[in-house]
């Protein structure tokens, strides 16, 4: 995520492709497109660095004020050379420290339109681990076979006995 890091180390890593970013964006599009019946016919990617105007620390890291507290990613997915998917995915550590809120916001065009917000957004380690945790028993009662989330069940939480799920 680069935290830490100065404006020219982060532009000299993106230039040598030696950032990662927030990896999935492509898999995580297409994989929206291929559930609702589109295909994308291209795909772009970009990273800007976050920059903290004070010292931040957190378990995960250190930033001064002037370098980054991590990136922005943004992917698009063209269907028919046209924007119809778009994630941003800022990245950084402690944002409230400067005022900044976080939250999960998922909008869709169309007829009705929906905006979505879950404020404040889900820990993205507690929320995989609770994912993969739930998913436990669909995984085991699948069909033999490479599987992604557009195959298996609507993820859920599961309050009962597991082992009362698995066929």
């Amino acid at each position: 995520q680069g935290v830490g890091i100065t404006v020219d180390e982060f532009n000299k890593r993106v230039a040598e492709n030696k950032l990662a970013g927030h990896v999935g964006f492509s898999e995580s599009i297409n994989m929206i497109a291929d559930a609702i019946g589109w295909k994308v016919n291209k795909f772009e990617q970009q990273m800007k660095p976050i920059l903290t105007t004070i010292d931040r620390k957190s378990p995960y890291g250190f930033a001064a004020a002037g370098n980054l507290a991590g990136i922005n990613m943004t992917g698009q997915g063209y269907v028919e050379n046209k924007v119809k998917i778009d994630m941003i995915h800022p990245q950084q550590i402690e944002p409230e420290m400067e005022g900044t809120h976080t939250g999960d916001y998922i909008t869709l065009k169309g007829s009705p339109p929906v905006n979505m917000a879950i404020t404040p957004e889900v820990d993205g380690g507690i929320g995989t681990i609770a994912m993969c945790v739930n998913m436990i028993p669909h995984v085991i009662n699948a069909k033999p076979g490479l599987k992604t989330m557009i195959d298996l069940p609507v993820p859920r939480a599961i309050m009962g006995d597991m082992r009362d799920l698995i066929g």
